[in-house]
């Protein structure tokens, strides 16, 4: 009786080995007291045989309830579109026990509605007071179970890692809440960490 389990579990395939949180990230974050920081640890995949550029990637945040969300109480939206919520993000590569910062970059607002080239610039410093609604790469998410499809998200963009500044390979990411939020005290906030839903 006591090979069975060990003859099972030889068989059939095994999943990868994720490394830290695994990617696309999704881990609980506290919004409401300044100080409160969360990290998160992992591994961007090679790129893909038929695209083999570098995949720009989101920081931000997830928020979810119930159907309708009666979780969500009047003036929630405004404060998360709109409100100045400081938050310090960064993000290095780890390779061979060192850790080298990556730049990133911000949604640049002031920008006006027509404009040819990116809107996006690379931020000095490394604290972000906006976000911008978003979609994220839904099915990525759901794929390795931190996304409920009986739950209704809201995703909204912090920061975003550029292309060009990344590579295959192991990350580490902080943020660290600047200021008090009681307004959120009542929302489920997670750190969101993904590719965008490109269509």
């Amino acid at each position: 009786m006591l090979l069975m389990p060990l003859l099972m579990g030889g068989c059939g395939t095994q999943a990868p080995q994720m490394y830290g949180d695994g990617f696309p990230v999704a881990k609980p974050m506290d919004l409401v007291h300044a100080g409160a920081a969360v990290e998160a640890r992992f591994e961007l995949p090679p790129p893909w045989e038929k695209d083999p550029r570098p995949r720009t990637f989101l920081i931000g945040l997830l928020t979810g309830g119930p159907a309708k969300r009666p979780d969500m109480k009047p003036g929630d939206v405004d404060f998360l579109e709109g409100a100045r919520v400081p938050l310090k993000v960064q993000l290095w590569k780890l390779d061979a026990g060192t850790e080298t910062p990556i730049a990133l970059h911000a949604l640049d607002r002031d920008l006006p509605a027509v404009w040819q080239g990116s809107r996006y610039q690379r931020v000095m410093g490394d604290v972000f007071e906006h976000r911008n609604a978003i979609g994220a790469d839904s099915s990525s998410l759901v794929n390795v179970g931190k996304y409920d499809m009986s739950l209704a998200y809201r995703e909204y963009e912090v920061a975003r890692a550029e292309s060009g500044d990344l590579t295959a390979g192991k990350y580490r990411l902080k943020v660290t809440n600047l200021q008090d939020n009681p307004e959120v005290a009542h929302l489920n906030i997670e750190l969101l960490v993904a590719n965008y839903n490109v269509k």
